[in-house]
């Protein structure tokens, strides 16, 4: 058995303490993740989100799927995990240095890579948190890798993120390196980063950064390697307060019509918005603020046209709101006029809708 055969055999025997370090650190979201696949014809390996569309919803991302990813030895079937939840918060950072055989750049180099990753995972030990170097390619690319405590505002995470790396070029790189999360949007499921463990292309198991001092050897392998990720220490959440990142507010989503709006004058069109607000609602939305992020949604905010005549309603009556939606996002609760409340009673709840018969 050759080394990298060696190598191999070790994170196949660790891969289900693996699995469970990245499903209680790592996974934002089971609903989809990331997958590299390759078809017989192809040379490469290709990136996809799964599951595919007709199966989301289905199957999720589980231990089971993790542990396979692991004990993955061959060039395809290694999986990502999304930076971000459906709730925009984030359970890591991470810095992607890259660099990739084909990169025609002179300027870029392997141990200019490795200057600037080792840098700025000092300037993060500075701060008092315990960040992983990982060498992810073998030939230059890095990732480097900080695990929180408990889910924290993806914002202000990519904002982190940005400002650490905002002197990139200073530290000799010619392009700014990727950060995880990126910019968060409600809109679409985000970026997603490869998993430590076997390249999906190259002959190359991940190594970590051996942070011991007088260390032999500056990178650890195998089992070495594996017990260093295991031991990762995640950063604590008054310590990542600190530092500036936020934990995100609990969203309280609001109808427009008849919650706001007194809607006495009924359906005008989503631009006519002749009615004034209902009594107490602006020092109500006011009041739900101090604790949760407030969002407006309704059927006029389909356009941009009905979007605005809401927007310009709530300032001329004074009332603020955190955001006004052209989609229904994900709330701690939604408060509607016409809502019906399910209380796992479908019987119920079928003879609540037939009310609205009458």
């Amino acid at each position: 058995m050759d080394y990298f055969d060696q190598i191999g055999r070790e994170w196949y025997e660790r891969a289900g303490e693996l699995a469970r370090w990245v499903m209680a650190h790592l996974v934002n979201r089971t609903d989809v993740w990331g997958r590299y696949t390759r078809r017989k014809s192809d040379a490469a390996s290709r990136a996809v989100t799964v599951p595919f569309r007709d199966e989301r919803g289905k199957v999720f991302l589980d231990v089971d799927s993790l542990t396979k990813h692991f004990r993955t030895r061959q060039p395809s079937g290694q999986l990502g995990v999304h930076s971000a939840g459906s709730d925009l918060t984030s359970r890591w950072l991470a810095i992607d240095i890259d660099l990739h055989e084909d990169d025609d750049s002179l300027s870029v180099s392997k141990e200019g890579n490795l200057a600037a990753a080792c840098g700025w995972r000092q300037s993060l030990v500075e701060r008092g948190l315990d960040p992983l170097l990982l060498d992810s390619n073998g030939i230059g690319g890095f990732h480097l890798l900080v695990v929180f405590s408990e889910p924290m505002s993806t914002d202000s995470v990519h904002q982190f993120g940005a400002q650490l790396v905002a002197d990139y070029e200073k530290r000799g790189l010619e392009r700014k390196p990727e950060v995880f999360p990126d910019k968060p949007t409600w809109d679409r499921y985000g970026d997603w980063l490869r998993l430590p463990g076997r390249h999906h292309t190259r002959p190359h198991y991940t190594r970590v950064w051996n942070d011991e001092p007088f260390a032999e050897s500056p990178w650890l392998e195998g089992h070495e390697a594996i017990d260093r990720i295991l031991a990762t220490r995640p950063a604590a959440t008054q310590l990542l307060e600190q530092l500036g990142l936020s934990k995100l507010s609990r969203t309280v989503c609001l109808d427009f019509d008849g919650v706001l709006h007194s809607y006495r004058s009924g359906w005008r069109g989503a631009q006519t918005i002749p009615d004034p607000p209902i009594h107490g609602t602006r020092e109500a939305v006011a009041r739900l603020r101090q604790t949760y992020r407030v969002v407006v949604y309704s059927a006029r905010c389909r356009t941009v046209e009905g979007r605005r005549a809401v927007e310009n309603w709530l300032r001329t009556h004074d009332i603020q709101v955190d955001e006004v939606c052209d989609y229904k996002p994900p709330s701690l609760v939604y408060v509607d006029d016409r809502a019906i409340r399910f209380r796992g009673d479908w019987e119920q709840t079928i003879t609540d809708i037939q009310q609205f018969r009458k």
